[in-house]
């Protein structure tokens, strides 16, 4: 629906319920860093915990899909004249807007403000009318909280390096960009940006005052820009710098009717002299709507909170790796209605994600009570038995999915995984071409083709599949990996440590990333480099036994007697019965040691 300089909205529907959303999200290189994948987290979970209030925008659901998350927002649809947005109703009005419509959408907007406030919103940091929904009955609805913040950090960790990002608007005017000058940056929308923002000192919620002072002003004037800009030239400094000078200088524009002293106060250039807040503002508003003939301001009651509510609610702070919390939603929603098998199903998913598969199992068995044909539960009930090591059931759950829906490619994606496990590589392959029959563009099914046919020696056509997965998803941080592993085992040792550092920079925590690293550095004969590896590994999990007997062969091969026996004896400590060979040898060298 929409495309800026940070920000791609999606229209959706969501076959379930049979609805339409908006799907928002940074745009693929703001998010290629993991730092910046943690700030957009971080944002989306303030915005989900608002919970819902009438005059905002309800951040419903937080979905992540190919490492990308998305934010799933209520869909605002166009009025009869084509106005989604407050700037759509400015771009169409002949004049100022109607004084008591004014009012009752400003005292809507500090309602809405003063609820993110209260819930951990220090600040918007990008007011102005693009971010101000209207629907179709007349409500407003503030939109983006924290995705600016989010932005800043995604830029400084990906993009700034490249200086200031900045975003033209088709119709005119600019969109949220951030813009550095003399080692300050500034992050904001030119023209609605408070001095003190433009300065580079940073925004809080008088700045927010600020920015909406500049919308109260246009709604009052009838004008789609703000007052204070100057013309365009081609030199966003110059922009920036005049527009910057007629804040500071210049009255603010008359306009007619009493919110001139409102307007007048909230655009004052010394941040302290502003309303301190917006409820401080809403009671110098609403005498002035009581004033005005006509239907009293009535806050929308929203009503008891659902199990549906509490449902997306727990999905959302799943998606964010918050389950324990998220959990705690979904027994609210089953407290409220028990038959609710998707809330069991969700729970089930984030018990299998904390590593408790048993009860993972139980919540699973608790949906197919309810719905048998609830394939998704069969398809993830199959997922955590494979994970507790139970593959024969899993492939059987894996089969009563597939019976309720033949084309679901996850089951089929996941039944080819277990296969593999079992060591039946050609039928797993079968299963991952099944998969891509349905779903060509399966990152995770050619991910697994490419590990089936490693297995069976055909290392060729093995990298076609993982370049295959890294085209369609270039931050598949275990495609990297596997990448690396096959290289590694052709030889190709310095390739292998590119694509392990490629998993790395995707995923800074992944072990077996540092590790395998480790592995092709010594096969190098770079000793010291791998040692730095194996314990890069070590340190994110003890009890790596791989990673510590790989230490101490290193150490070996260097004359490290010492440092050689401790990791040997890491190793007999946390090895599985499995690695039989390589504890006998730890063991026999211990002894050698002394």
């Amino acid at each position: 629906m929409g495309k800026g300089g940070f920000g791609i909205v999606y229209l959706a529907y969501i076959r379930q319920t049979e609805e339409v959303c908006a799907l928002k999200t940074f745009r693929d290189e703001l998010l290629a860093d993991a730092r910046a994948r943690e700030a957009f987290k971080k944002e989306a979970l303030l915005w989900v915990n608002l919970d819902r209030h009438a005059f905002i925008l309800a951040a419903r659901w937080v979905t992540a899909v190919s490492g990308r998350l998305f934010v799933e927002m209520d869909y605002v649809a166009p009025d009869a004249h084509g106005r989604v947005s407050l700037a759509d109703h400015l771009a169409r009005t002949g004049g100022p807007l109607d004084a008591r419509q004014t009012l009752k959408w400003a005292i809507q907007f500090c309602l809405g403000m003063e609820h993110a406030q209260a819930r951990g919103i220090k600040c918007h940091r990008d007011i102005k009318p693009a971010n101000i929904l209207i629907t179709q009955e007349g409500t407003l609805k503030i939109s983006d909280f924290g995705l600016s913040a989010a932005a800043e950090v995604a830029w400084r960790v990906a993009g700034s390096r490249g200086g200031s990002l900045v975003t033209r608007c088709p119709e005119g005017g600019f969109g949220l960009s951030l813009m550095q000058n003399g080692g300050k940056a500034r992050c904001g929308t030119p023209g609605y940006m408070a001095p003190e923002v433009y300065r580079g000192e940073g925004a809080d919620i008088r700045s927010d005052i600020y920015s909406f002072g500049l919308v109260l002003w246009q709604m009052s004037a009838g004008s789609p820009i703000p007052p204070f800009v100057v013309p365009y030239r081609g030199n966003l400094e110059g922009y920036l710098g005049q527009t910057y000078e007629q804040q500071m200088t210049s009255r603010v524009p008359r306009v007619d009717g009493s919110l001139g002293p409102v307007i007048e106060r909230c655009l004052r250039p010394k941040p302290l002299e502003r309303y301190s807040n917006f409820a401080e503002l809403r009671r110098a508003l609403e005498p002035m709507l009581e004033r005005k003939p006509g239907k009293k301001l009535e806050v929308p009651q929203l009503g008891e909170k659902t199990a549906s509510f509490w449902n997306n609610k727990g999905g959302s702070l799943a998606a964010l790796d918050r389950e324990e919390e998220a959990i705690s939603c979904f027994d609210q929603a089953l407290a409220i209605d028990p038959r609710c098998a998707m809330a069991w199903h969700n729970k089930g998913n984030a018990l299998h994600n904390l590593g408790r598969r048993e009860e993972a199992i139980s919540c699973f068995d608790q949906a197919l009570a309810i719905d048998p044909r609830y394939a998704m539960a069969c398809c993830n009930k199959g997922g955590s038995l494979a994970a507790l090591g139970r593959c024969e059931e899993a492939i059987n759950c894996y089969d009563q999915a597939l019976a309720i829906d033949p084309r679901y490619a996850n089951a089929w994606n996941k039944k080819g995984l277990a296969l593999a496990i079992l060591g039946q590589c050609a039928e797993a392959i079968n299963c991952y071409d099944q998969a891509l029959a349905i779903v060509p563009r399966h990152a995770q099914a050619w991910n697994g083709k490419g590990n089936a046919l490693a297995a069976l020696g055909q290392c060729a056509e093995a990298m076609s599949c993982y370049n295959q997965a890294l085209a369609i998803d270039p931050r598949f941080a275990n495609a990297w990996l596997n990448k690396g592993n096959t290289l590694a085992a052709l030889g190709r040792r310095a390739e292998a440590i590119g694509c392990y550092d490629q998993a790395l920079a995707i995923d800074p925590r992944y072990g077996m990333a540092c590790c395998n690293k480790g592995g092709s550095l010594a096969a190098l004969g770079r000793r010291e480099e791998a040692i730095n590896c194996y314990d890069q590994a070590l340190a994110i999990d003890p009890r790596y036994a791989d990673a510590w007997n790989k230490k101490a062969l290193s150490e070996d091969a260097l004359g490290r007697r010492r440092e050689a026996a401790l990791s040997y004896r890491m190793f007999i400590e946390h090895a599985p019965p499995h690695y039989a060979r390589q504890i006998a040898h730890a063991r026999q060298r211990v002894a050698e040691l002394g």
